[in-house]
């Protein structure tokens, strides 16, 4: 590579010639959020398919038995999981969990900063569904989810990019941890909407992977206010890459287009901080 080229016009020319992808979602994920859209799912085959995948089975549990989702007793089998959680809620789960093995890194630095991604995918992810939930937009709930979980997928991307460049000795020039983070605070989006258009996602997905920073948005997408809100939450508390403390949320475009009230900003900030157990 001609070391005249920008580090971003590297990577691109880096996924192009060694056409690197991601893993797309994983089989069993999907198949279990087609079959938690029907009222007649069985329980028994539910619980089939999600014993195939041990890794997920181990993910499911822990969560479940998280303080955040954990009742009195302990949960000990995936069918007991989904008596507790719910099929949809089981259902976000199960793809929440299978998406936990892509945020690693060989490069220690680069680690680190996958794990904080993974942190706030997570907290993004259940803080909208909490967020629509509570404002009784129940038809958006999973939208909202996996809107969350999947809106800084640019960045996991990109991140991943770096680090095979960094172990194949790819790049022209040394990719210091501050400018793979300036990086990726600039080129996510973009990244991230190509990737969830490559996937052949819904374009809900791929709008807010594009528009969850842009300064104009589409205020009546609630789906995307509320990830834009939550992940607004997010940064305020430092859970991610980035932190802001002060943020004001209540004087946020995204809150006054919710007309939310400051004490349910103040209950998500709470709830935000609760995720952690369960990404930890």
């Amino acid at each position: 590579m001609n070391r005249t080229t920008s580090l971003i016009e590297q990577i691109d020319e880096y996924v192009r010639q060694e056409n690197f992808q991601l893993p797309v979602f994983n089989d069993i994920a999907l198949r279990i959020l087609k079959m938690a859209r029907h009222d007649d799912f069985d329980i028994k085959e539910m619980s089939r398919m999600i014993y195939q995948d041990q890794v997920l089975v181990a993910e499911i549990l822990r969560a479940a038995n998280s303080p955040f989702f954990g009742g009195l007793s302990t949960i000990t089998t995936i069918k007991d999981a989904i008596v507790r959680l719910g099929v949809r809620q089981m259902a976000d789960l199960v793809l929440m969990a299978s998406e936990r093995s892509k945020y690693t890194a060989r490069d220690a630095k680069l680690k680190r900063l996958l794990v904080k991604l993974w942190q706030h995918s997570v907290a993004c992810a259940i803080g909208s569904q909490w967020l629509a939930r509570k404002l009784r937009y129940h038809e958006k709930d999973n939208e909202a989810f996996i809107g969350g979980l999947l809106h800084d997928i640019g960045k996991l991307f990109l991140l991943r990019v770096i680090d095979t460049m960094k172990e194949e000795g790819k790049a022209s020039f040394e990719i210091s941890l501050d400018l793979s983070q300036e990086l990726i605070e600039s080129f996510h989006p973009g990244h991230g909407y190509s990737l969830l258009k490559e996937w052949n996602l819904p374009e809900i997905y791929c709008n807010i992977a594009r528009d969850h920073h842009t300064e104009d948005f589409d205020q009546d997408n609630i789906t995307l206010v509320l990830v834009r809100l939550t992940n607004l939450a997010c940064v305020k508390l430092g859970i991610g890459i980035q932190h802001d403390p002060s943020i004001v949320l209540v004087n946020t475009a995204e809150a006054m287009s919710l007309q939310i009230k400051e004490i349910v900003l103040a209950e998500l900030e709470v709830m935000l901080e609760d995720t952690m157990k369960i990404s930890a």
